[in-house]
C-alpha cells in the first residue's frame, strides 16, 4: 500500500478518551505505555525521547456490521501518523488495527484531515469506512498516492481495498528552459446506492500536462487534477463475504463520464 502499512492485532487497551489523557500526561511512562497501545512506531518508545504528540483526534463511528460505534483515535507525531482503530468488546476496549503512515510533521501538505477521511460505506450505506491517504513523493515533481479502505467485519480490521489513487509521473527537465510534459493518473471509487447487489467501480482516469504547471499553487488540487483528465476506463468490483474485500467482477472498459 505504498507509504501506508496497515499492521491487524487484537489488544487491549483503555477507553479511547483515557488513551487520549494518557497521551498527553506530564509522565513518560504514561505516554509511553499510551504510544505503545495505539501501535506507534518503537523508535517514539526510547527511554527520554518520549513525545507529546502535536495533534490527537477521536472519531466515534459505525465502520462494523451493526449499530455498534468504533474509534479511531489518530495522532500526529514527529514523523509519523499512527490511526489507531478500536472496539468496544462487552466493556473491553481493545485495539484491532493500526494505519501508519511515515510523513514529517514540517510538511504542510500531510495532516491528520488529508491522511484519515470518513464517507459512508459501498456495502451498506448507513454504515461508514474509514479512508486512509499517503504520498511518496518522486523526482521533478513526481508523486504516488496510495488509499486504503477500512472497515470492521466480525470484529476485525479489514482493508476491503486498496489502490494507487492518484499519480504523477513528470521526466527529467528538458533543456533550454523547455516544459516536458507529465502524465497523471487518478482512480476512485463510486456505487450506485440503488443496486441492490452492492457493485463499486473503480474509475481510472488519465491525463497529462506540462511540468511548468506544477508550479501552479493549485497544481495539487483536487479539481485541478479532474480537469486534466482526458480518458476514463471503469471496472466493477463486488464485496466478497468469503474474502471480506472488494474483487473485481470484470476487466476494466474505457467508459464515458459526464461532465
Amino acid at each position: 500500500m505504498g507509504a501506508l502499512q496497515f499492521a491487524a492485532v487484537n489488544y487491549g487497551v483503555s477507553a479511547p478518551q483515557s488513551l487520549t489523557r494518557q497521551l498527553q500526561a506530564e509522565d513518560e511512562r504514561t505516554r509511553a505505555a499510551a504510544l505503545s497501545a495505539i501501535g506507534a512506531p518503537p523508535q517514539y518508545l526510547v527511554r527520554g525521547h518520549i513525545p507529546t504528540p502535536h495533534s490527537l483526534h477521536l472519531d466515534f463511528v459505525a465502520l462494523g456490521n451493526n449499530d455498534d460505534l468504533q474509534a479511531l483515535l489518530t495522532v500526529e507525531l514527529d514523523q509519523h501518523i499512527v490511526s489507531a482503530i478500536l472496539i468496544n468488546d462487552d466493556g473491553n476496549w481493545k485495539r484491532i488495527g493500526s494505519m501508519v503512515y511515515a510523513t514529517s510533521y514540517d510538511d504542510p501538505t500531510s495532516t491528520p484531515s488529508t491522511f484519515l477521511r470518513l464517507a459512508r460505506s459501498l456495502v451498506q450505506r448507513t454504515r461508514y469506512r474509514a479512508i486512509y491517504h499517503a504520498i511518496a513523493n518522486g523526482p521533478n515533481g513526481s508523486f504516488t498516492e496510495n488509499e486504503a479502505n477500512v472497515r470492521v467485519l466480525n470484529n476485525r480490521a479489514v482493508v476491503v481495498m486498496s489502490f494507487v489513487s492518484n499519480e504523477r509521473s513528470c521526466p527529467t527537465p528538458a533543456a533550454h528552459g523547455q516544459h516536458p510534459t507529465c502524465e497523471l493518473t487518478q482512480r476512485w471509487l463510486q456505487s450506485d446506492p440503488a443496486d441492490p447487489s452492492h457493485r463499486a467501480v473503480l474509475i481510472t482516469g488519465t491525463g497529462r500536462y506540462t511540468q511548468g504547471e506544477t508550479s501552479d499553487p493549485f497544481a495539487n488540487s483536487r479539481q485541478f487534477l479532474l480537469t486534466h483528465l482526458h480518458t476514463f476506463s471503469c471496472q466493477p468490483f463486488l464485496f466478497s463475504e468469503s474474502t471480506l474485500h472488494l474483487e473485481p467482477t470484470a476487466n476494466s472498459e474505457p467508459c464515458k463520464l459526464p461532465r
